[in-house]
């Protein structure tokens, strides 16, 4: 056994997001682009210990954090304890839609199977992360993926080029469940295209993100950060994903950074993140 593996746990935003409306279930069905980012991540380490300890800081320790729910799943699929310790240093900020606990549950997923020598392949990882939340088998896979379904119905995609991302704090916490429910207060929602878009990612309307209206309703704040992006020059200004993190899009990583520079809340200048970094 390794004396420890550390596995860098990216944000993520939603290029696009496409939401229908819920089903018995009460879940909505999805179209989304997901693009893990380059720049803003958490660092997860994992070591051997004699018991399971779980320390996060800047987050929930021990089972209230959905890593420990992703080493319960592993000593599942194997039929023995795997006694280790993680350790979480978070960056990405709670309650904002880029991911950041899905994305430690699959960094320990894929830390433990390799400090424990476990042998499961990717696609094993994947299928255990999916019986811990929607995003999470997209975190083992990373890159640039078209999400259906609740999200665990991935199909690889170009990463899009010349892109760089500002990430903004939110202005709010905004937890899914509330932007969910604003979301169907606004209105009956149609099924949403599962067909991703084509072209460049600046071609008009190929950005969106169905549940803005819903965010806007719970935090106004939110307009005057996509006002601030813009006025920096942003291409497109859109929610990350369900909560309240804000992005800009900019083609130039100088002028990103610049413009990151001058505006409040900037968290961090980011890119797309290639797959073969978080397999």
């Amino acid at each position: 056994m390794a004396d420890r593996v550390i596995v860098a746990a990216p944000a993520k935003i939603n290029l696009v997001l496409r939401v229908g409306g819920p089903g018995p279930d009460g879940f909505h069905p999805i179209a989304t682009l997901m693009v893990a980012l380059d720049g803003l991540e958490d660092r997860v380490v994992v070591e051997p210990a004699r018991r399971r300890e779980l320390q996060c800081h800047g987050g929930p320790d021990g089972p209230d954090n959905l890593a420990w729910r992703a080493a319960d799943a592993l000593e599942q699929a194997v039929g023995r304890a795997l006694p280790v310790r993680i350790t979480i240093d978070k960056h990405i900020p709670m309650q904002a839609g880029l991911g950041g606990g899905s994305s430690d549950a699959a960094a320990v997923l894929v830390a433990m199977n390799g400090l424990c020598g476990l042998g499961l392949s990717p696609d094993a990882l994947e299928r255990l992360g999916a019986g811990l939340g929607s995003d999470v088998p997209f975190f083992v896979r990373g890159g640039a993926q078209w999400a259906t379904g609740r999200g665990e119905c991935l199909s690889p995609q170009p990463l899009p080029e010349d892109l760089w991302i500002v990430v903004c704090r939110p202005v709010a916490a905004l937890s899914t469940a509330a932007v969910y429910a604003a979301f169907d207060r606004l209105g009956p929602a149609s099924p949403p295209d599962p067909e991703p878009p084509d072209g460049p990612w600046a071609s008009s309307g190929w950005i969106e993100n169905d549940l803005w209206p819903a965010a806007r309703v719970l935090a106004p704040g939110l307009d005057d950060v996509v006002v601030a992006l813009r006025s920096h020059g942003a291409e497109h200004a859109l929610l990350c994903g369900s909560d309240g993190a804000i992005a800009g899009l900019w083609r130039s990583r100088a002028a990103a950074a610049t413009a990151a520079a001058r505006i409040d809340g900037a968290l961090a200048v980011a890119s797309p993140r290639p797959a073969t970094e978080n397999r």
